[in-house]
């Protein structure tokens, strides 16, 4: 069974932004419970497959099973990718620093659509920046615990946009939440996802 992505910082790392007793509760009853539903759902298959070839092969499971699989396992898929690209270090560097001037003209640009995205969301659920198959990065929106890897995409990093990740800091103030998520995001992490998903592509 898959075992639960251990944070790399402390719970209070990003404090005034995101509070001690949000990423614990975030992490530990938001994130696992996704974890041990999933665990629980695969406990009766026999399968040699990483979580992102879950998604690709969710055919293995019956009909009546493949949605409540599918949605705990993005919710571990989503959560691991946003808690894993958190940190401090905010220099965008390397190949995605080139790549993300040369189509959206600046970091800036790049920011203002994103946070724009973030706005046209309905519901609950979580922008990302994806690679596509063109090699192309995109801004995209997915509902609930949906993964772009379900749709033949490479997620290099995203926001969560439940209230359960933002509410007992912000309340109602989304906002203001997703203007700070940039003052904690690891660009060095996210340029190592993009390179990633690159050679993946290949």
């Amino acid at each position: 069974m898959f075992q639960a992505k251990h944070l790399d910082y402390s719970y209070d790392a990003f404090e005034p932004y995101i509070s001690s007793r949000t990423i614990d509760i975030h992490y530990n009853k938001h994130y696992k419970n996704y974890l041990n539903n999933l665990n629980n759902l695969l406990s009766k298959y026999n399968f040699n497959y990483s979580k992102e070839e879950l998604v690709k092969n969710i055919d293995i499971f019956p009909i009546k099973e493949r949605g409540s699989i599918l949605f705990n396992l993005g919710g571990v898929l989503n959560h691991e990718l946003y808690f894993d690209t958190m940190g401090k270090n905010n220099e965008i560097t390397g190949l995605f620093k080139e790549d993300i001037i040369k189509q959206f003209g600046s970091f800036d640009n790049f920011k203002e659509e994103f946070i724009a995205s973030t706005k046209l969301l309905v519901g609950s659920g979580y922008t990302f920046l994806v690679l596509n198959k063109e090699n192309k990065l995109e801004i995209i929106n997915t509902p609930n615990q949906d993964t772009p890897i379900s749709y033949g995409l490479r997620p290099i990093m995203n926001i969560d946009l439940w209230e359960h990740a933002y509410y007992l800091d912000y309340q109602n103030k989304k906002d203001e939440y997703v203007n700070n998520f940039f003052s904690i995001v690891d660009f060095n992490k996210v340029n190592k996802n993009y390179e990633k998903a690159l050679q993946e592509n290949i």
